[in-house]
């Protein structure tokens, strides 16, 4: 019996930036063999018992409304390393996406179950537009020269969050939808109110 819900919110961008971002991540798949995922922004990334799921939902759904919509300027590209490389489309500007990350991290803390090797990921330090990820250091560096310096500028507006998710230890499935929530503005974001 599965024991652990991997969670995964996203916020999907408009569909200008999602068709320039589909080229990018299929030039990279056929320049250098580089795999790539639909476009999104992941607002967190978490892994629950299965048993707090009704209140993990609960709770999402109390207070995100509370938070409102926004827009998200891209300019330029970036990478990250952690055993591989990432290569990413840069947020002009953190601040609200981080905010939002935060206002979530904050609401969702008193209710989550700790997960043995598993702590929670919320995107709110290096929000970004993933192109491609798992490059081997070489590959990257080779193809790094072509995008350094490369200019990208778009925009797009967070107004919903779309929450899915997929048994733990099938990462090879694919999400199921749990729900499409729009950002409603309709209250402060604090945080002693989202907790009651």
């Amino acid at each position: 019996m599965e024991n652990n819900i991997q969670y995964l919110a996203i916020i999907k961008p408009n569909g200008q930036v999602t068709s320039e971002a589909m080229e990018m991540k299929i030039r990279c798949k056929n320049e250098y063999g580089w795999d790539y995922s639909k476009p999104h922004f992941t607002v967190f990334d978490i892994i629950q018992p299965v048993y707090n799921e009704e209140r993990l939902i609960r709770n999402f759904e109390r207070n995100i409304e509370n938070i409102s919509p926004f827009q998200i300027d891209l300019c330029g590209f970036c990478y990250f390393f952690n055993s591989t490389y990432t290569l990413y489309i840069k947020l002009k500007d953190k601040k609200k996406f981080s905010e939002m990350a935060q206002y979530i991290r904050n609401f969702f803390n008193p209710i989550m179950k700790s997960v043995k090797d598993y702590p929670p990921h919320y995107n709110s330090k290096n929000p970004h537009l993933t192109i491609a990820k798992g490059i081997l250091e070489r590959e990257f560096m080779q193809a790094w020269q072509s995008w350094e310096n490369a200019e990208y500028q778009s925009s797009t507006t967070a107004d919903r969050i779309l929450l899915l998710k997929r048994p733990f230890k099938h990462r090879n499935l694919k999400y199921d939808i749990l729900g499409d929530y729009p950002l409603l503005g309709k209250g402060p974001l604090d945080v002693q109110t989202a907790l009651f």
